[in-house]
């Protein structure tokens, strides 16, 4: 199952008591650029079991544009500027 990250509250996330979700059941998000990204290395096996169990994030959604978005870093940190940080050290 595919979900988009809502742009407005990522920047200024919701403050929600662990107590309301605590008992909630759990799944795995996958974030990336794209589903190559994020599975890249894994066996077919492995990414059934990935969407099977959990959801695969690869964009943000602007409500009021109505628009998609990027994702933002804290979510997902682009392969490119991970090369590009390694090589500046």
């Amino acid at each position: 199952m595919q979900m988009f990250e809502d742009h407005a509250f990522s920047g200024n996330p919701i403050d929600v008591p662990r107590g309301w979700i605590w008992d909630l059941p759990r799944r795995p998000v996958y974030f990336g650029t794209s589903v190559t990204s994020i599975f890249r290395g894994l066996s077919t096996e492995g990414i059934q079991y990935c969407f099977w169990r959990g959801y695969v994030c690869v964009r943000g959604f602007d409500r009021s544009t109505r628009a998609p978005k990027p994702l933002i870093t804290r979510l997902h940190f682009p392969q490119s500027k991970m090369t590009k940080a390694k090589n500046e050290e």
